[in-house]
């Protein structure tokens, strides 16, 4: 690994962790007020272009069963660069992040956005540690310290880290980190973004996982001379949450243009589950996990939804009969 790889991997450790296994589902439709007191703040220092919005709600991961398993399985190959950050900086994300936020935006640059940790920090030793392991470009901006992480050559500036106080932290490309201390600094916010306002309305940000997608913009830039192109561009939004305890609980909604526009993605998506049972007929946890898939469109809405409940230890059998087949293809 080399030394700009290990410090972003070793910083976001837990970002990491918490992206191999992050999904969407619905729970509940809450007021804005309400809304508003339970999300981090964070979550209103995200610009007003974003184009999608994450949550992740930290400790609950922590203490769910999925996240016992994965450390089952990989905490020696986590655990080494993990350990020697936590020894330098004196942060250990598995219990100082409380909540991770992130945000995607339009740009012509790859994989634009920014995701900020919210918890506690120590600013001046996280610094120390990735000037032991890197050169970065100090900067200040509106009196915020920005780290910007050169590439191994010295060539580009990609990603950066900004401390946003004792309880922030921030990622991302160095447009998107100016526009989150931006909108700190009073310049309008996603609070201006009126199709992710009114998304966001619809979930409980004390959920372990939440998303809102506008998906009209998103689809904007999507290929249309492709043979699914026509049907993913009335995607208008999409929204849920994930809850990860003794069950997988979830449900995706998804807004089209139309009726029958949502008529025809949800048929979509059905031929897709329809392809997972015939692949379940080589495994049947696989296809006992298909079957807890459920999609809806009400009648005469322009929504559908996806719904997935299922017990836990599923994903385990799920994993143990993949590698089995694997092993007999081999």
């Amino acid at each position: 690994m080399n030394r700009r790889k290990f410090v972003i991997t070793s910083t976001i450790s837990m970002l990491v962790i918490v992206a191999v296994v992050a999904g969407l589902s619905f729970f509940s439709n809450f007021a804005a007020r309400a809304f508003v007191q339970e999300v981090p703040r964070a979550v209103h220092h995200l610009p007003a272009d974003s184009q999608a919005v994450f949550g992740i709600n930290v400790q609950k991961f922590v203490a769910s069963p999925v996240y016992a398993m994965f450390m089952q399985k990989h905490g020696q190959e986590v655990g080494a660069d993990l350990g020697e950050f936590i020894n330098a900086t004196g942060v250990d994300p598995r219990t100082d992040i409380d909540y991770i936020i992130a945000a995607g935006r339009p740009s012509q640059q790859k994989g634009a956005g920014v995701v900020i940790a919210v918890g506690r920090f120590d600013a001046n030793r996280i610094t120390a540690f990735i000037n032991t392991k890197s050169t970065p470009i100090a900067l200040e901006y509106k009196g915020a310290r920005v780290l910007m992480i050169p590439e191994a050559n010295g060539a580009r500036l990609e990603k950066g880290i900004a401390f946003l106080g004792s309880s922030e932290m921030a990622l991302g490309d160095l447009e998107s980190l100016h526009a989150v201390i931006d909108v700190r600094g009073g310049f309008p916010g996603i609070d201006s973004n009126a199709t992710l306002t009114s998304l966001l309305q619809n979930l409980n940000a004390a959920d372990m996982f939440w998303f809102a997608g506008d998906g009209a913009s998103i689809m904007a830039k999507a290929p249309a001379n492709t043979p699914l192109g026509p049907t993913l561009s009335a995607i208008q939004s999409i929204f849920g949450t994930l809850n990860l305890t003794t069950t997988v609980n979830g449900k995706i909604t998804v807004t089209a243009t139309d009726m029958k526009a949502a008529g025809q993605l949800s048929d979509f998506v059905k031929g897709l589950l329809a392809l997972g049972q015939l692949a379940g007929s080589q495994s049947p946890e696989l296809a006992q996990l298909v079957q807890t898939v459920q999609v809806a469109q009400p009648a005469g809405s322009s929504q559908f939804e996806i719904t997935v409940n299922f017990p836990i230890d599923l994903l385990q059998k799920l994993q143990e009969s993949t590698s089995h087949l694997k092993g007999q293809i081999k």
